[in-house]
């Protein structure tokens, strides 16, 4: 449910803040849902193939907690 809210809002705000067609805004927003969709694919192959269980999942909350310090 979040994630239909957040590409519906994506729409609206290109559209009207960013004055973007709805072709172009709807592009832009299904790029994102794709590679949000995909990142969870690359991580685990990631995690499979290189690092370990431990080590991806060390590396990843590190990540994850920069991110959630930066944003705050």
């Amino acid at each position: 449910m979040a994630s239909l809210g957040l590409q519906r809002n994506l729409v609206t705000y290109f559209v009207n803040e960013l004055n973007l067609s709805k072709v172009t805004a709807a592009n832009m927003v299904s790029n994102f849902v794709g590679t949000l969709y995909l990142t969870p694919f690359l991580g685990g192959f990631m995690a499979d193939s290189y690092m370990g269980r431990f080590w991806a999942i060390f590396a990843f909350a590190i990540v994850q907690l920069i991110v959630s310090l930066s944003n705050s």
